[in-house]
């Protein structure tokens, strides 16, 4: 039988090693653009379709939150008469 020596393949050796502070941020904006390369990015009609149901997701929660401070504040002035 060949005996076999477990060598490290020069890619393996040039992964461990370190690469300092701007081979780091290299390294780092490379995955990033590698990254975008995967991204969907969404059809102008889709775009404006979330546009418009985050917008008025928005109104709906911020009028129910503004009914309820109501609500919960008159129940305060008529229970404990804190406004006088």
């Amino acid at each position: 039988m060949a005996n076999k020596k477990s060598t490290k393949t020069p890619a393996k050796a040039k992964k461990n090693e370190k690469k300092g502070f701007f081979g780091s941020i290299k390294a780092y904006l490379g995955s990033v653009r590698s990254e975008m390369k995967r991204v969907v990015w969404p059809t102008k009609k889709e775009l404006v379709n979330y546009t418009i149901a985050v917008c008025v997701s928005l109104i709906v929660v911020g009028v129910v939150i503004a009914v309820l401070d109501a609500v919960i504040g008159a129940g305060l002035v008529a229970f404990a008469g804190l406004r006088g």
